[in-house]
């Protein structure tokens, strides 16, 4: 029995560690404890493998001076491995004799609230501390990896020998189904992990021994468990809305008297699924409801300040250990915000897996997503309710006006700032704490003011920036976008069903430039109900070594964290083909990009004009390919027809008359019109066809002979 002592109390002895049988004596000194621990595991790896190198001394990073042993005199540059082997022998002798009754480690604080929430077993809390130490003494794993012990199956064997277990046991609790590795608390290792790289610790666990390392030298325990909770299930704020404000809501009473009949008999399996678009309210309406109900709510968190965007399995690994962590704290419920995360790949998370955890979690959670197409119907049937929140109800539209109606701006600005979609309570709660501070005759400025901020803080959160809320009157003479002027192999109907089928994709968009491919790029983005971001390949060069591979992976990572749609326009910058590099780095920045892009958990689009300079293996990874390609007859006379003022006669145009504009793209046809306003010329057909004349020899100058994308 590994843990001893009454209540919540926690007491590790040194015989059940080093499995040495000597009744307990005296404490060894706190601050040497950690270290002489880790001394004898790798004492006894050396042992079990009967060293058999000889070594130069040269300084710390040698295994006898990090082992402290003590070596014969005379020895001062060369030691044999019989003699070495020797010392090693002596120094565990040594330690497991001097180290009896109750360890002082230092991270005894974080072990011990550990270990009374996932109810860990001897094993699992020897691989913790073996984890946490390794992390607190990383010169140990130099040492280990003169040990030579390589794969998977040699070092389970030699590290089971050292703790004083079964192979079998250590195999198991290291097993990527084991709790400790599905909750992140260890990396999971490979049949490839040798004996330094077996047990390592995952992100979650890092963070929390520097989180807590200043708690657990003062022995504040209770501070320790509050930032458990705060890394892995934080408390949700508190509602801006009441239940009253979600009337419209459908079942809402029935939902809330289920939470409660769950919350009152302590049921499992209990879930509830609210799904829209966007901005609709549906995390207010959770808080909301655990307000109404008295119930403490915690919410599974979407990013983690250390590693990144938590996302996929890693988020529901966390949700399955929030339920672990509430298991005693009865009464509470669970929010998972952003659901659609842990499904863009589906292939990857077992059905069962997830069946299991639907139907035995100990709290009820509330799960949202902005599109459960993507969603498996098995999981689907698991939930009890399944709601959809229409957007922007009148009432919520009527609560935000309200609660904007303090600032110091025009009535038709709060009226439109309140039905807009990326208004939220939290957004217009923080408008109006900056709106105190504004002057209350600048009515103009300050709904400046106020629209740069709410740009920028958008722009902050990854969210497309929006458009003025107040727009001004321009005039314009070329339309808005649409996609049938937009000529495509394969079509974007095709394009986008892929899509949302597969629910994260890889595409390539090519053409000549004006084509349409950003502008469709930020279409899809729309019809997909996601934000959108736009990152130039120019943006990603860097200026030093390294630099361009690090904004490679911090916009992927960024998209991934905020769920965008990612275009990456001028993407042929630096993806030509590796067979065309002359430095090492631009190599380097290509293999970078590969890797994170097969990575990513969302839909990624490149757009390029040189589609035949991309590297081959580039061009491997993306899973559909759409050529842009120049208008044709018909969509050229329905631009025409859009643009001109004399739309009767587009349609006598007779067909030879727009044989020549063959190479054609809605950014040429943009630029002629716009041309023609500068130069104070209404767009006539006549004067418009001569236009685009002049504008596709310009654009189009030596290209007309070189072929774009493939050839036909």
């Amino acid at each position: 029995m590994l843990l001893k002592g009454s209540g919540d109390h926690f007491m590790l002895l040194w015989k059940e560690l080093i499995n040495e049988g000597y009744e307990p004596d005296y404490l060894s000194p706190q601050s040497k404890d950690d270290l002489k621990l880790l001394q004898i595991y790798l004492c006894r790896l050396f042992l079990i493998t009967g060293y058999k190198k000889e070594f130069r001394l040269v300084g710390m990073d040698e295994p006898d001076a990090f082992l402290g042993l003590e070596l014969p005199s005379g020895v001062d540059s060369e030691i044999s491995a019989p003699v070495f082997l020797d010392a090693v022998r002596k120094r565990e002798k040594q330690l497991t004799r001097s180290l009896r009754g109750k360890p002082e480690l230092s991270f005894e604080p974080l072990l011990a609230n550990l270990v009374k929430l996932l109810k860990a077993d001897v094993v699992e809390i020897k691989l913790l501390i073996f984890a946490i130490l390794l992390l607190k003494h990383p010169k140990a794993k130099e040492v280990m990896r003169d040990l030579e012990i390589n794969e998977y199956g040699n070092s389970i064997s030699a590290l089971s020998r050292a703790m004083r277990e079964s192979a079998r046991t250590i195999a198991a609790a290291l097993d990527q189904d084991a709790m400790l590795c599905q909750i992140r608390l260890l990396e999971e290792p490979n049949q490839n992990s040798d004996i330094w790289d077996l047990v390592e610790a995952g992100p979650l666990l890092s963070q929390l021994v520097v989180a807590t390392s200043e708690q657990c030298e003062t022995g504040a325990t209770e501070d320790i468990e509050q930032m458990l909770f705060k890394h892995i299930c934080p408390p949700g704020p508190e509602a801006l809305h009441s239940i009253e404000d979600f009337r419209g809501v459908p079942e809402l009473q029935l939902m809330l008297d289920y939470l409660q009949d769950a919350l009152n008999n302590k049921s499992s399996g209990k879930n509830i699924l609210f799904y829209g678009k966007p901005g609709t309210g549906k995390t207010q309406l959770a808080r909301a409801l655990a307000e109404k109900l008295g119930a403490p709510l915690y919410e599974v968190p979407t990013k983690d300040s250390h590693s990144g965007a938590m996302t996929g399995r890693v988020r529901l690994d966390a949700a399955k250990m929030a339920q672990m962590f509430l298991e005693d704290r009865l009464g509470a419920v669970l929010l998972f915000d952003e659901m659609e995360d842990a499904f863009r790949k589906s292939d990857q998370l077992a059905k069962g897996w997830f069946n299991q955890m639907l139907e035995e979690n100990r709290a009820p959670v509330i799960w949202i997503s902005n599109n459960i197409s993507a969603v498996d119907p098995a999981f689907l049937r698991r939930f009890d309710f399944i709601v959809e929140i229409e957007g922007g109800s009148d009432r919520q539209a009527g609560k935000l006006k309200q609660m904007l109606s303090e600032l110091p701006v025009a009535q038709a600005w709060i009226t439109e700032a309140a039905c807009k979609p990326w208004m939220t309570p939290a957004l217009a709660q923080n408008l109006v704490e900056v709106g105190r501070y504004l002057p209350p005759r600048q009515i103009m400025r300050n709904q400046q003011r106020l629209e740069t901020m709410v740009r920028k803080r958008l722009d902050v959160l990854g969210e497309r920036k929006p458009r003025c809320v107040l727009p001004k009157a321009q005039k314009s003479d070329f339309p808005d976008f649409r996609t049938e002027w937009i000529n495509t192999k394969p079509s974007l109907w095709n394009v986008e069903r892929f899509v949302r089928e597969e629910g994260s994709a890889r595409i390539c968009l090519y053409g000549p430039p004006g084509a349409g491919k950003t502008a469709y790029a930020q279409e899809l983005a729309k019809r997909l109900g996601k934000p959108f971001m736009l990152q130039s390949g120019s943006d990603l060069l860097g200026m030093y070594v390294g630099q361009t591979e690090k904004n490679i992976a911090e916009m992927f990572e960024k998209a991934e964290r905020t769920g965008a749609v990612l275009l990456l326009d001028e993407a042929d910058t630096f993806l030509y083909s590796r067979n065309m590099a002359q430095r090492s780095w631009e190599i380097s920045a290509v293999n970078e990009f590969m890797v994170r892009m097969e990575r990513f958990e969302g839909v990624f689009l490149a757009t390029t004009n040189r589609f035949d300079s991309f590297d081959k293996a580039i061009l491997r990874r993306f899973q559909m390919k759409v050529e842009f390609r120049y208008l044709t007859t018909e969509q050229v006379k329905a631009i025409l027809a859009a643009c001109v003022v004399d739309q009767d006669k587009v349609n006598t145009l007779a067909q030879s008359e727009l044989a020549e504009l063959d190479h054609l793209t809605p950014g040429v046809m943009r630029a002629a019109v716009q041309n023609l306003r500068l130069r104070g010329f209404r767009p006539r057909t006549g004067r418009l066809l001569d236009a685009l004349k002049e504008e596709q020899c310009q654009q189009t100058d030596g290209l007309l002979s070189q072929p774009i994308g493939f050839v036909q």
